[in-house]
């Protein structure tokens, strides 16, 4: 494999100050351990969210010693540039890699040339296709679905017509996310989905989509979304519209929040979001660690398979969970400290 030069591929190293090629140590100081994170995209907030929590667990191990260089790579929704990035970060030796997978079979022969070497294998999010992992933290994204479209159907009460805003096309989130919703919905047979279509987790894309399917379509019952950025804009695209609201599922990104509560009166209107934590890689991270340093073990203190349980936010309990004081962009299943949160998402007063 031609080689190429690795700052091109995996982006940044982290912390200021921290350099390529670790210090040899002085005798007797305890070892650090060398990270790698790839992730899917960047695209949206719940992963700039993700990639912040991440590197605030990062500050907490350096300040304690434990960790030597760390290595970023963004694959930009390209199971292609995944694997090129592990190829190439491969003569690291890293420790320790977590990662996101875009296509979880592609990236199984590489992983497989970690986990035999030793590295602490992470997978976060989806799962992967091969048993060559140390052990895993992944969302269950059918619950995702299944509740968000068992919700549309009660309220509907198993008739009407519902569009749907769909994250990115071939990512293992959005498959799996639909096909819960489709679990829910083909026991339906008086709910029709009208159209479905690909918005990118975006909210200005979210808002266009259904401010076009408003167009296209003179009756909408319901909105079942992937997420909450382009929940958000689907209620705007109501209310310019000067349509009557229904009932929408969306998650815990802020932005959605404010926006439901804005419009919690309408009538019509009642909205559920569904969530996973952005402290997926923060926590792998933490745990990884532990297990390097011999103070945990899989099977015994971590779980190998950890699926996260998907909470939801509904109209009783959304007051605990929507924050006035922070961004739009603030994702509410965080384990960030609140000094992190007002440094990163805090409203400042002009």
């Amino acid at each position: 494999m031609k080689t190429k030069k690795v700052l091109a591929i995996i982006g940044i190293l982290l912390l200021a100050g921290t350099t390529l090629f670790a210090a040899t140590p002085k005798s007797g100081a305890p070892k650090k351990y060398d990270v790698a994170l790839s992730v899917v995209w960047e695209g949206n907030t719940y992963a700039v969210q993700s990639r912040e929590e991440f590197y605030a667990e990062v500050e907490r191990q350096k300040a304690a010693g434990n960790i030597g260089n760390v290595y970023y790579m963004n694959a930009e929704n390209s199971a292609e540039k995944q694997v090129s990035d592990l190829e190439d970060l491969f003569s690291r030796n890293v420790d320790i890699l977590i990662l996101q997978p875009v296509n979880p079979p592609a990236v199984s022969d590489i992983i497989k040339k970690y986990y035999d070497r030793g590295t602490i294998v992470i997978p976060c999010v989806s799962p992967l296709a091969t048993d060559a992992y140390t052990f895993s933290m992944v969302s269950d994204d059918r619950a995702f679905g299944r509740t968000g479209a068992q919700f549309l159907a009660d309220k509907l009460q198993g008739k009407g017509n519902i569009i749907a805003l769909d994250g990115m096309d071939g990512i293992t989130v959005a498959i799996e996310r639909w096909a819960g919703a489709m679990e829910v919905f083909s026991k339906y047979p008086n709910i029709k989905i009208l159209a479905k279509v690909f918005a990118d987790w975006d909210y200005a894309k979210g808002k266009a989509a259904t401010e076009n399917l408003l167009n296209a379509f003179p009756r909408i019952d319901g909105v079942w979304s992937s997420g909450g950025d382009m929940t958000r804009g689907a209620i705007e695209a109501f209310v310019e519209a000067k349509r009557p609201l229904v009932p929408m599922m969306g998650e815990d990104s802020n932005g959605f929040l404010k926006a439901w509560k804005q419009v919690a009166n309408q009538p019509g209107f009642d909205a559920i979001g569904c969530s996973m934590p952005t402290y997926f890689f923060a926590d792998a991270l933490a745990q990884g660690i532990e297990i390097l340093k011999g103070t945990k073990k899989v099977g015994v203190d971590i779980p190998r398979d950890t699926v996260m349980k998907v909470y939801t936010v509904t109209s009783k309990n959304i007051d605990q969970y929507v924050r006035w004081d922070l961004a739009d962009s603030f994702w509410a299943n965080t384990k960030m400290d609140e000094a992190t949160l007002q440094r990163v998402y805090g409203l400042k007063k002009k």
